[in-house]
């Protein structure tokens, strides 16, 4: 078979074409299959589009043709003479259901929410193109499974200290990745029995770590071996692949320290480096207040958190007090018998 033709043309035309041209397909075999291809792209236009609309008409033409392409493809394992004879013994049909399987696939991976018609866009295949549409296919199922998978870690890993839950891009491997690192740093801390307000030993250990990375090292692989056996299969590669990266990640903010500095102005700052800057104010709190007053300069993103927390809690307070018990008694009673009401 030419390359070049192969190139230009869905794989699914050129069988049919080669069939016809070797004289394998009869004309009334492939009046069929274009009948078939007909009354499957009508069926996509009324369900996900609009059968009277021709640009509509014509995208259900194309995702049929990529549908079936990749049915075909599925079925004959890229062999022509095995996709010859399921086009001539067998029907389209039976490569579109096949081809429908695996994009039903997709839609179940993106769950029950998602824009089906956006989706069945991605399978648009003239006849006058060439693409890879099995690889087409493998791409946008393996990119929404590792989507799945993120969120499945971050749901295990969230913690009240973060607030990256609260970007907008909290599914990208990076913010996920910062939780991850999260888990690690306290489990180090616990294995040395330091507590979120233990500044000074929080400090010492710290130091510790950047004057002995090889002991840090030793600990940092023992945490993560004991994180790990919590998980399995892909979960567990995906976090495993992210270890040496925040181990780097972690020596380099150790590097950073500066002796000076107070215990709870490194324990901000540790925090603040791991979580991208998206700590949750109210657990934070205790630390700033223990601040140097130049310290406090160095967190004025910290300090606006803190400020707008005190003044939500304030407004709730208020609005407990503003009625007494025997104000809330009258107003309900007048609310009963107020013939208004």
């Amino acid at each position: 078979m030419n390359l070049d033709k192969v190139r230009a043309r869905p794989f699914l035309l050129l069988m049919i074409s080669d069939a016809v041209e070797s004289g394998s397909m009869t004309q009334e075999k492939l009046a069929e299959i274009e009948s078939q291809l007909v009354d499957m792209s009508l069926k996509i236009a009324k369900n996900f589009y609009s059968p009277v609309i021709s640009h509509d008409l014509k995208k259900s033409c194309s995702i049929v043709m990529g549908i079936s392409t990749l049915g075909l493809l599925k079925l004959c394992e890229g062999d022509t003479l095995s996709a010859r004879k399921i086009l001539l013994e067998d029907s389209v049909i039976t490569c579109f259901r096949k081809g429908w399987e695996n994009v039903n696939s997709l839609f179940k991976a993106h769950g029950g929410e998602v824009d089906r018609a956006a989706l069945l866009a991605n399978y648009q295949y003239t006849d006058s193109e060439y693409k890879d549409i099995a690889s087409v296919h493998e791409s946008l199922l393996c990119e929404q499974l590792d989507v799945n998978l993120l969120i499945e870690i971050a749901a295990k890993f969230k913690s009240p200290l973060s607030n990256m839950d609260m970007d907008p891009e909290y599914t990208d491997e990076i913010s996920i990745k910062a939780d991850v690192q999260l888990s690690v740093f306290e489990a180090l801390m616990k294995r040395h029995a330091i507590g979120h307000k233990d500044y000074d030993n929080f400090k010492a250990l710290l130091f510790a770590y950047r004057d002995k990375p090889d002991v840090f090292s030793a600990e940092f692989s023992e945490v993560t071996e004991a994180i790990l056996r919590k998980f399995d299969g892909e979960m567990s590669l995906r976090i495993e692949g992210w270890f040496a990266s925040i181990e780097d990640d972690f020596k380099r903010t150790f590097q950073q320290l500066v002796v000076e500095n107070s215990g709870p102005e490194i324990y901000i700052s540790i925090f603040n480096d791991i979580l991208r800057g998206n700590i949750n104010a109210k657990k934070f709190m205790h630390a700033y207040e223990s601040l140097l007053q130049a310290e406090k300069q160095l967190h004025p993103n910290l300090k606006k958190q803190i400020d707008v927390e005190h003044s939500f809690q304030n407004l709730l307070e208020a609005e407990d007090n503003y009625l007494s018990d025997d104000d809330v008694l009258g107003e309900l009673s007048h609310n009963i018998t107020d013939d208004n009401y």
